[in-house]
């Protein structure tokens, strides 16, 4: 993972189940105010999946909650 492919999920993970808008997980994760876009956090949600996918192929982490943001299920 990249640092900030690590970064996201970590937050994620630190409250399983709970959803985080992008906004939420953009503020955690760049706390220095860099503007980024919010389809930033989408394309790291993408490469992240794609990775755990590599390394347990039956087991999505990431969810996608329609209109709210991404949680994180183990």
């Amino acid at each position: 993972l990249t640092a900030d492919e690590f970064e996201l999920l970590k937050v994620l993970a630190a409250h399983p189940g709970r959803i985080y808008t992008r906004d939420q997980l953009m503020d955690a994760m760049y706390r220095d105010e860099r503007v980024v876009s919010e389809r930033t956090v989408d394309s790291h949600v993408k490469k992240i999946r794609r990775k755990v996918a590599d390394a347990v192929p039956d087991r999505e982490i990431i969810h996608s909650v329609y209109g709210l943001g991404y949680k994180y299920e183990w």
